[in-house]
């Protein structure tokens, strides 16, 4: 009898042992698939982040309306020259239309944003006054951040020369309307 009971643990041994065996190979692969997967994921939130900032806006242009008739608009332009423009107040076409820059423009626009150093601008220039307008820009840097400078007045010299550039820009093309699409 005790022969039979040996023989007969050594039967039901050998026949769990491959299960044993196959279920340690299956969670050893499970576990690097589910870091993959993972990996996976990162990469396509990589990749979306990267495209959006690739579609989206590099530079956004706001006059925003005082208690007079100041003009109020935004522009947002892409890097293809493509610009979101409305109309909010004041100003010849209201409401939001597409216009067109040329991408050349576009390109100057940043090389002198560049060169007058806007990443270095303070986020706001304002001496408490209440009825001043605001011309708001915003630049999408090479590392992908949004940089907003907020100019209503007492901004030096180098930030009003770069702020009046681009105002003449696109006052301009507010008020010519562009080549619409």
């Amino acid at each position: 009898m005790r022969y039979f009971t040996v023989l007969l643990l050594l039967f039901a041994f050998s026949l769990a042992l491959p299960a044993c065996a196959q279920k340690a190979t299956t969670s050893q692969k499970a576990k690097p698939q589910k870091a993959s997967k993972k990996a996976t994921a990162e990469e396509g939130r990589l990749k979306e982040v990267k495209a959006k900032q690739e579609t989206g806006p590099v530079l956004t242009f706001e006059r925003t309306p005082c208690f007079g008739t100041c003009p109020g608009y935004v522009m947002q332009v892409y890097a293809d020259g493509r610009v979101d423009y409305e109309g909010r107040r004041a100003v010849p076409m209201m409401g939001k239309k597409e216009l067109k820059l040329t991408p050349a423009v576009v390109t100057e626009m940043l090389r002198k944003a560049k060169e007058a150093n806007f990443d270095q601008f303070k986020d706001r220039y304002s001496e408490y006054t209440s009825d001043l307008p605001s011309t708001i820009v915003a630049i999408r840097q090479p590392n992908g951040q949004l940089k907003t400078v907020v100019v209503e007045e007492g901004e030096p010299s180098n930030v009003k020369a770069f702020f009046t550039y681009l105002g003449n820009q696109f006052d301009q093309l507010a008020q010519l309307g562009g080549v619409e699409r």
